[in-house]
């Protein structure tokens, strides 16, 4: 479980809510690691490569690393309308716009929210946790044998099993229990809780 300050000033009461939640987005979703590291990467390697041809070119001996001769042939036997250069066009606007798209749109969020009394503080816990936390609150329901819950998203699904055969009421029981753990635990959001009873044969 990770808590995090939102700041040292606390809002105005009517707005609490409102910051807070917005503070829970900020701070949990995924800061796209993976996608900043292979981009670091690719721009380090080509500045690499440039600046060893500078500077060898600058002391007389070429590095070569880089066919220019070959390209450069390419490049005046071919027009823009070839085949070969609108597909590398194509292929480079394409990684351009995903770049665009990894930079800007926020990711999936790595840790669920929960509210706190203080609104300056943030507590996440993982999507785990949180499931196991309710599938214990579930298994303690009299009549349920065993029971485990599952978050996807923003929903939250409950497996439940019984010796009972008639699992109406159980099910019931089950679902108000779940819904009543997760109003005391307060996540950011709207989670909406589906249950499933397995009864006896």
């Amino acid at each position: 479980m990770t808590t995090l300050h939102a700041g040292a000033d606390s809002p105005e009461p009517q707005t609490r809510a409102s910051v807070r939640g917005k503070d829970a987005v900020r701070f949990l979703r995924s800061r796209r690691k993976i996608p900043a590291a292979i981009a670091a990467l690719v721009l380090f390697a080509a500045g690499l490569v440039i600046a060893m041809e500078a500077i060898s070119a600058l002391f007389g001996h070429p590095g070569r690393i880089v066919p220019y001769d070959r390209v450069a042939d390419w490049a005046r036997v071919t027009t823009w309308q070839d085949n070969a250069v609108m597909a590398g066009a194509g292929a480079i606007a394409i990684v351009g716009i995903l770049l665009i798209l990894i930079g800007t749109v926020p990711g999936r969020p790595r840790l669920v929210a929960l509210r706190s009394g203080d609104p300056s503080m943030i507590i996440g816990t993982p999507r785990r946790m949180l499931a196991r936390v309710l599938g214990a609150v579930a298994a303690q329901v009299d009549g349920v044998r065993q029971a485990r819950a599952q978050i996807r998203g923003r929903q939250v699904t409950v497996h439940a099993g019984t010796d009972l055969r008639d699992t109406a009421a159980l099910r019931e029981r089950v679902q108000t229990a779940v819904e009543d753990e997760l109003a005391r635990l307060a996540p950011v959001g709207r989670y909406t809780v589906k249950t499933k009873v397995r009864g006896a044969p």
